[in-house]
C-alpha cells in the first residue's frame, strides 16, 4: 500500500469507495459521512457505483442482493462433462446471456488464463453448482449458498458443506465478524470479492478497477474489507481478481452489460475468459419497487 493514509473525498451521488491507509483498517468514523447510493435493478437486486479520487483514482460497482426477495436462486458454473478439465473458459457476460441470469460475476481462481472460449480449465479451490460437487475444496475459503439462499464464508473449508447448493472458492477472508482479517496482501489490483451482512439477509458482490492509469489503481485487501465494513458486511472474502474481475447484469433486453471496466491482457474494456462465475436470477422490477430498501445490518 501507499506510504500516505488520505480519506477519499466522495462526490455525487456515485459514491462509497475510500482511500485507505498504508497500515491497516479505515476507521469507521472516517467514513461515516459517506453513504452508498443503492439503485434497484431487479427485485431484491440493488447497484450502487463506486467513486474516489483520492490517494489515487478509484472506480468500481457494488452489488448486493436480498436473500430474502421473492424469486432470488443462483449459479455457480456447471461442469463441462466428459471433456478435459472441470469446465469450459467463458466470458462472464456469456455466463450471464446462457443462463438466463440477472447478474454475475467472476468468481474462483482458476489455472490457466485463454484468449479462446471453451477451452478446458480447472478451477483451484471449492466449485459447487446446484448440488453438483466440482472442484475440490483444498485448504481455501469459499462462499457457499444453500438451496434456501442462506450464505456464509467457510473458512476452513476442510470439507464441503452437505448443505451447500452452490459455493465458490477464494483467496483469503479478508472480513470476519465485522473487522479486517489482516489477511490478503498489499499490492493495488482490480478485485472481486463478496461478503454477508451479519443478520443473514444480504448478499453484497464487489468488483473495483484497477491497472488502468487515469480511471482506476486498485485497491489492496485491507482496503476492500475496509469498504465491506461500510457497505454493511459482516463477513467478507477476495475471489479471483486482475484481468478478470468483471461484474455483468442483463439489460432491458436480456443482453449483458458489464458494469465495470476489465483489463485483460492489459486492454482497458477487454473482458477476460474465467473457469468460474456466480450468477443470480431475480424477477424484473415492479413499479413499486423502484425505491431503495432499508442499508443491511452490519
Amino acid at each position: 500500500m501507499s506510504a500516505h493514509f488520505l480519506q477519499s473525498a466522495l462526490a455525487g451521488s456515485l459514491g462509497v469507495l475510500a482511500a485507505l491507509a498504508t497500515a491497516g483498517t479505515l476507521r469507521a468514523q472516517d467514513l461515516a459521512a459517506v453513504a452508498p447510493d443503492w439503485k434497484p435493478r431487479f427485485t431484491g437486486v440493488e447497484v450502487a457505483d463506486l467513486q474516489a479520487a483520492e490517494p489515487r483514482r478509484l472506480r468500481g460497482v457494488a452489488l448486493r442482493i436480498d436473500l430474502q426477495a421473492k424469486g432470488i436462486s443462483f449459479l455457480a458454473t456447471p461442469a463441462n462433462g466428459d471433456r478435459a478439465g472441470e469446465t469450459d473458459a467463458q466470458l462472464t457476460s456469456a455466463f450471464l446471456e446462457e443462463h438466463a441470469l440477472q447478474a454475475a460475476i467472476n468468481a474462483a481462481p482458476f489455472d490457466i488464463v485463454h484468449d479462446q472460449p471453451g477451452k478446458p480449465q480447472d478451477v483451484h479451490g471449492l466449485l459447487v453448482s446446484e448440488g453438483k460437487k466440482i472442484s475440490k475444496a483444498a485448504s481455501a475459503p469459499a462462499l457457499v449458498i444453500d438451496r434456501n439462499n442462506r450464505a456464509w464464508i467457510e473458512d476452513p473449508m476442510t470439507r464441503v458443506p452437505e448443505s451447500a447448493w452452490n459455493a465458490v472458492g477464494g483467496f483469503a477472508v479478508i472480513l470476519r465478524g465485522g473487522e479486517p482479517t489482516g489477511r490478503g496482501d498489499d499490492k493495488l489490483h482490480p478485485r472481486t470479492a463478496a461478503g454477508v451482512s451479519k443478520d443473514g439477509r444480504w448478499l453484497i458482490w464487489v468488483v473495483v478497477d484497477g491497472r488502468q492509469f487515469g480511471h482506476s489503481g486498485g485497491v489492496s485487501t485491507a482496503e476492500l474489507a475496509s469498504l465491506f465494513q461500510r457497505l454493511g458486511a459482516w463477513d467478507a472474502i477476495n475471489l479471483d481478481g486482475g484481468g478478470t474481475s468483471t461484474l455483468v447484469v442483463a439489460g432491458p433486453d436480456g443482453k449483458p452489460q458489464i458494469l465495470n471496466r476489465p483489463v485483460h491482457r492489459g486492454i482497458p474494456g477487454q473482458e477476460r475468459l474465467s473457469a468460474c462465475h456466480l450468477g443470480v436470477r431475480a424477477l424484473p422490477l415492479k413499479q413499486s419497487d423502484n425505491q431503495t430498501a432499508p442499508s443491511p445490518k452490519k
